[in-house]
């Protein structure tokens, strides 16, 4: 077996999840000791209430033991959830770990009223705000001393990010007798090295500490898949998981007839102020290509006027003088998606996936960006990562760069990523980020 070959196999056996890994003094492994803490706050969570409302450790009644499984799961279902969303660039933000914690809350307050269960009201509200507190704590200590430290071995080519990422510290060796703790070791599966290095790569992998290449660990922090460095054979891992996509074609009926009684009125408020401000129809109608490359009738609220109105696809930007003032806060907005719910419901369209593209552009982008028609083998989205992460996109270069959050997102698609998008969705239609 080639220097290069045992480098990838060592590399390809560790998990991607980023985790800080230094900590290893009997100390620091009590105090930063993630499981210990947990098992304590879940205790207290589940104890604390009673003796803080009825001077008692235990409960003392069926309510009172409704309300304690009410409490266990709303914590365990908030740590799933949170470390879910932590595995993905951005997750470990505090707005979206505590939106994530109010909506486990939410939630856990909707099914005792709708299945009428009796509760204690008391403690419960007193577990809700300890394991609000617990979230918050663990943050903080997390962003005071859970970062993770990478560490370059020499001859490896990586180029940093062009954003700051504060979850991550940056260490370049020289010496391949260096003391200096890290978490991560980054090497150059390509780069030949001499018998210290390798033998220092080994020791630290038989401590447990992953040995990444410099691909993957660019990809685990902006959240693209580098087109360049894509080959044939890297697809199986672009494979969507049948069970997956079952569930997720569920939650997507589920979500359209939950969001229909808001949705309906606010499109007719919609389409009637688009009539009154302007001739001709409230709905356009635009041909988008689908998965499998099938084209498909997406339905938008129009943002434009009539007037001048071209006869090939061209870029938002290339009409912006036709934008109505209306329709520029519909855009800013994102209201001009809300008829694409139908869409999702016939099943042309998912919630969250790749935005669908125009056909003419389809067909230019594919002679022009490497593996691109790959981006239709799951069904486009009403969001997805790279209009999150990216926003608003006109021309080949931007166009590339969304195809590999696009390629992000089919790679590791999962429930986890797209409560995500979700949260970052909403954070786009408050903020306008990335309207045209």
């Amino acid at each position: 077996m080639s220097q290069g070959d045992a480098l990838h196999q060592l590399e390809s056996q560790q998990n991607h999840r980023l985790e800080p890994k230094r900590h290893q003094r009997w100390y620091e492994r009590i105090l930063l000791n993630s499981p210990l803490w947990q098992s304590i706050s879940f205790a207290l969570v589940l104890l604390a209430p009673f003796w803080l409302a009825y001077r008692q450790w235990l409960p003392g009644d069926t309510n009172q033991t409704t309300t304690l499984f009410v409490l266990a799961a709303t914590f365990i279902t908030n740590l799933l959830l949170s470390r879910a969303l932590g595995q993905y660039p951005g997750g470990n933000l505090l707005p979206y770990q505590l939106s994530v914690t109010g909506i486990t809350i939410s939630l856990a307050i909707f099914t005792v009223i709708a299945l009428r269960l009796g509760y204690s009201r008391l403690p419960l509200f007193i577990g809700f705000v300890l394991i609000l507190a617990h979230q918050g704590l663990a943050l903080a200590v997390k962003a005071r001393f859970r970062y993770t430290k990478l560490a370059f071995v020499p001859g490896t080519r990586f180029e940093e990010p062009e954003r700051e990422h504060e979850q991550y510290r940056f260490c370049y060796l020289t010496d391949p007798n260096d003391k200096r703790r890290f978490d991560v070791l980054v090497v150059d599966m390509e780069t030949k090295l001499n018998d210290d290095w390798v033998r220092f790569i080994a020791r630290h992998h038989s401590r447990r500490i992953p040995v990444l290449n410099g691909r993957s660990l660019l990809e685990a922090m902006t959240g693209s898949v580098n087109l360049d460095t894509l080959s044939n054979s890297d697809f199986e891992a672009f494979q969507p998981n049948p069970l997956y996509l079952l569930g997720k074609r569920t939650l997507d009926i589920l979500g359209v007839l939950l969001l229909a009684p808001i949705a309906l009125p606010v499109c007719l408020i919609t389409a009637c102020i688009i009539r009154w401000e302007t001739p001709g129809s409230a709905l356009f109608i635009q041909k988008r290509m689908g998965v499998g490359n099938r084209p498909f009738n997406m339905l938008k609220f129009r943002s434009m006027s009539m007037d001048d109105r071209p006869e090939r696809a061209r870029f938002v930007i290339d009409d912006e003088h036709r934008i109505t003032r209306f329709g520029r806060l519909v855009r800013r907005s994102r209201l001009d998606e809300l008829p694409q719910l139908w869409n999702v419901l016939i099943g042309d369209m998912s919630l969250i996936g790749p935005r669908p593209e125009q056909p003419e552009f389809a067909e230019a982008f594919e002679r022009d960006v490497p593996f691109y028609s790959y981006r239709h083998i799951i069904k486009p989205g009403i969001s997805g990562w790279a209009q999150v992460q990216q926003g608003y996109v006109a021309g080949l270069a931007e166009t590339r760069k969304k195809v590999e959050h696009d390629f992000y997102y089919i790679k590791h698609q999962c429930f986890g990523l797209d409560i995500l998008i979700v949260l970052k969705t909403i954070r786009t239609i408050l903020t306008g980020f990335g309207a045209k």
